[in-house]
């Protein structure tokens, strides 16, 4: 069961920061941060990295590597950032769980809150044979999923529904990062699906958050085969317009949210 739930390493604390007052996302930001001020720093070209001295090696080559990730986001969803975010690299599942208050039970690979992306690092994996950690990490850590989040944020500045942001992330980590869901969750998407009221209002709490995942991603595979990364970031741009995320849908792709859903269900049905 442990194994499953880092599996589903997309963990977003979804707190809708952008929607509060620039002062109010000031102190939300530097609460965040508050727990990793006093660790070491490393500046890249799109980071402000904080690593413990444990994690000094992986961190000097997470540097080079997550700027390439980054910009290969950045080329599929550009956008100017007044500042970098932080990418903090924590050295085990205790230092996660106290610096975001999660229960003993919880575990994710990576999280973003607040223009902070927190990694869990390589040699932290431990349920992966110890000579076998960097090279896992390597392949299959969340920086692509957890950097889209912050674009989404600066993008469209909150405007826009959990499962779109999942679906989105989720997206563009299996295109640029090759990385796909266990076969077992994906068998588990060949029997249903949630509605959309449900993906909408109760994203966080289905029961079978692969499922949910696996949908969300789906969603906007199928919004990208319609219009490409024209039409994502024709959506992206009204949505930081303040356009609603249903008129938005219905101005970029000629369907409000729920004939998108529709034609995706034919699609998705069809093999799409």
């Amino acid at each position: 069961m442990r194994k499953k739930v880092f599996f589903l390493f997309a963990l977003l604390l979804f707190f809708s920061g952008m929607f509060l007052p620039a002062g109010a996302q000031k102190i939300e930001r530097a609460a965040v941060r508050w727990y990793f001020r006093d660790w070491q720093l490393l500046e890249t070209e799109f980071f402000i990295l904080r690593y413990t001295e444990k994690d000094a090696a992986a961190a000097a080559w997470l540097a080079a590597a997550a700027d390439r990730r980054a910009a290969e986001v950045v080329a599929v969803l550009p956008h100017a950032a007044g500042e970098r975010p932080w990418l903090v690299l924590v050295p085990d599942l205790a230092t996660l769980r106290d610096s975001f208050g999660f229960a003993e039970g919880d575990g994710a690979l990576g999280v973003y809150q607040a223009g902070t992306i927190v990694l869990l690092a390589p040699q932290a994996w431990d349920w992966v044979a110890a000579e076998e950690r960097f090279e896992e990490f390597v392949a299959k850590n969340p920086l692509v999923h957890e950097y889209t989040h912050y674009v989404l944020d600066v993008r469209a500045r909150g405007n826009y529904p959990r499962w779109f942001s999942e679906g989105l992330a989720s997206y563009l980590q299996d295109r640029l990062a090759g990385y796909t869901w266990p076969e077992e969750d994906r068998l588990l998407f060949a029997g249903s699906c949630y509605s959309l009221e449900r993906l909408t209002t109760e994203f966080a709490s289905l029961p079978d958050q692969a499922l949910a995942y696996c949908q969300a991603q789906s969603i906007v595979s199928y919004l990208a085969a319609l219009q490409g990364d024209e039409g994502l970031n024709s959506l992206l741009d009204k949505l930081g317009a303040g356009t609603a995320f249903n008129r938005a849908l219905g101005e970029v792709y000629g369907m409000d949210t729920k004939a998108v859903f529709a034609a995706w269900l034919e699609w998705w049905r069809a093999g799409g």
